[in-house]
């Protein structure tokens, strides 16, 4: 039965070859806006044998333009668990004319690791650069893996301005260890999914591309997609079960958790002896946090099951450096010999704030951190950091559903979520403008929450390289100079100081011999959102953020105030907008600042109403006062 569906299976997949791959046989809409199409897919995944995969694929792309070329690179993967049995690739012209076929020995082969001290992971590309467009690259390739653990998701669109003709994706499998499956983003798409007792098949027919847009959610979040996984799986030659997150966790506790948490008797005293004095489970974990942070540096390192088996927690003892699984099962190795308990943590990291997904259970993630619970809480280590603060995580793990690994089995939780009130920046100036129409201001600045995340780093750059961050910071201002007084990170409380002296040469703009003066020195807004009509997509602002500033103007000696400006408040679903002015002394004003960004998704047609928030911003962030010279 097997053999003759393969038979069937590479059959139509020489139907497929004798295709028309004109750009001409292509409908006129899906050329549309787009820099390439999927002209036609065949994607077989065979786990009709409970150990091993092996992945079918056979897949035209039109590419219409030099935009759409990285669409169109042939590339397959493998490693010592993973072999590649075929491939090759077919380059045809517009009028759909063969003119190159490439055979596996034209592909390069390289190691497909950045930044790792070792792996077996490998690449097979082909180094393809075009004559003309457009033309058509067809790509064939068969590869077979031991691992059933990863099954392939299939995504009919590849990303955004490239649209699909035809994609079909089947998974055969064998009846008693049927795959689950999970769809995301499918309505409103001519997609269909089909089921036998041994086979899924999904197919896509004329999609249009996804234009990409200003503040849209993360193209996970917008494009179809399935994923599948299989109950029971093989990692490496260990079988794995993952029914549920329970069920999952404790195999993962049991398989790959076990036997790598040993410390050398040195190291067990070492560490006993460093929190002896300290009473709470805080407390030494905070010692302990220091001790890996001054102890170890972060390599990538992808051996053991798959990549996601820790090396020993005594490796890293000895060779002081470990990736992200090492070196979170070694600070959690550490807190057992004290008698901490923490949980190992697999998430998502990176700024799309992707969740695990709770309701189907697989191999997830691209990250591990360390849970310490604390009372109803957990505080959540990044093992990786030589630099962040105890219990901060920043803007690349928080507020997020991730996985911990407990005795029990495994359960979703959320990091820390960061408060607008916590992202808090807030700056105080005292600004001397002289009678030329320059300034000298002492700056001062804290920065606290994820504020604090985005800006601690400056403290260990070179003069040369902060001089660049505070001038791309102000490039709006010419002339600018400054000497930093200080820099002051307290990692306890987690807050980040700046203090500058600041000379602008020409800041106020001569008009006759009045001098006009914009009041937001250093926290100028000049962004606003560019017009997109007939919007799309929902409106996705990812982080909330408060800036206070607070600013005392003093006024050249030979000049006088003409008038203060009107407060302003500006308030909108995204956030809120204040501005004051108050006159301290007839040579003194103040100017307050008020911002708050609040994160969130909304509707597409509130992008009009962010656009119209945003431009208001931008326009009052330029509000001026006009200073008249004195009567002599």
């Amino acid at each position: 039965m097997i053999r003759l569906f393969f038979l069937l299976f590479f059959s139509s997949i020489s139907v497929v070859g004798q295709t028309d791959y004109s750009i001409r046989s292509i409908p006129p809409e899906l050329l549309k806006n787009v820099n390439s199409v999927l002209v036609d897919e065949e994607v077989l995944i065979d786990l009709t044998k409970d150990d091993r995969k092996i992945f079918t694929t056979k897949t035209a792309i039109a590419v219409l333009n030099a935009n759409g070329d990285s669409r169109a690179q042939p590339v397959a993967y493998y490693n010592n668990n993973k072999r590649i049995k075929h491939i090759e690739a077919t380059v045809y012209d517009a009028a759909g004319k063969e003119i190159e076929r490439f055979k596996k020995r034209d592909f390069n082969d390289v190691s497909a690791t950045d930044g790792t001290l070792y792996s077996d992971f490998r690449a097979v590309y082909l180094d393809y650069t075009p004559t003309t467009y457009p033309y058509t690259m067809v790509f064939e390739c068969e590869t077979e893996s031991a691992d059933t653990a990863f099954i392939e998701a299939w995504y009919p669109v590849g990303g955004y301005v490239t649209s699909t003709l035809k994609s079909e994706f089947t998974v055969a499998y064998n009846p008693l260890n049927k795959p689950k499956y999970l769809t995301q983003q499918l309505d409103g798409y001519n997609i269909s999914i089909t089921e036998t007792p041994t086979e899924i098949v999904c197919v896509a027919e004329n999609i249009a591309g996804i234009k990409y847009e200003e503040h849209a959610p993360p193209f996970q979040a917008l494009a179809p997609k399935v994923s599948f996984a299989l109950n029971k799986f093989y990692l490496k030659g260990t079988k794995g079960f993952g029914k549920d997150w329970n069920e999952f966790g404790r195999w993962m506790n049991s398989q790959l958790l076990t036997g790598v948490s040993e410390l050398p008797p040195a190291t067990i005293a070492e560490v006993k002896g460093l929190v002896q004095n300290e009473t709470t489970n805080e407390g030494k974990a905070r010692k302990i946090y220091q001790y890996l942070q001054d102890k170890v540096r972060y390599i990538s390192v992808q051996i053991g099951i798959g990549g996601w088996k820790p090396m020993p927690a005594s490796d890293v003892d000895k060779l002081s450096y470990g990736d992200c699984k090492a070196l979170t099962n070694y600070t959690k190795a550490l807190l057992d010999v004290v008698g901490v308990p923490s949980y190992y943590t697999v998430l998502y990291s990176g700024s799309d704030e992707e969740d695990i997904i709770e309701d189907f259970t697989s191999m997830q993630g691209n990250h591990a951190i360390l849970g310490v619970p604390n009372g109803d809480d957990i505080t959540w280590l990044e093992c990786t950091s030589q630099d962040l603060p105890f219990g901060f995580i920043g803007s690349s793990n928080d507020d997020r559903d991730v996985l911990i690994i407990t005795p029990e089995g495994g359960k979703i939780v959320q990091t820390t979520a960061y408060d607008v009130e916590e992202n808090l920046q807030h700056t105080t100036a005292e600004v001397n403008l002289n009678n030329d129409g320059g300034l000298t201001a002492n700056f001062n600045s804290v920065s606290e929450g994820l504020q604090y995340g985005w800006k601690y780093a400056i403290e260990n750059k070179t003069a040369r390289e902060q001089e660049k961050y505070y001038k791309n910071r102000w490039d709006y201002i010419n002339g600018i100079s400054f000497t930093i007084r200080g820099l002051e990170n307290d990692r306890l409380a987690i807050k980040f100081t700046e203090k500058l002296d600041i000379e602008i040469p020409n800041y106020a703009s001569k008009v006759g011999e009045e001098l006009l003066v914009q009041l937001n020195v250093f926290n100028q807004s000049q962004y606003i959102p560019p017009r997109i009509s007939d919007r799309k997509q929902q409106v996705h602002i990812d982080e909330s953020y408060k800036d206070v500033d607070v600013y005392t103007i003093n006024l050249p000696s030979e000049y006088t105030l003409d008038g203060l400006p009107e407060d302003k408040v500006v308030e909108s679903d995204f956030g809120t907008y204040q501005i004051t002015f108050r006159k301290e002394n007839e040579d003194t004003i103040i100017y307050t600042r008020d911002i708050q960004i609040n994160k969130g998704v909304y509707p597409a047609e509130a992008y009009k109403k962010y656009r119209s928030f945003r431009r208001s911003i931008a326009k009052l962030d330029k509000t001026k006062i006009l200073l008249k010279p004195q009567a002599k």
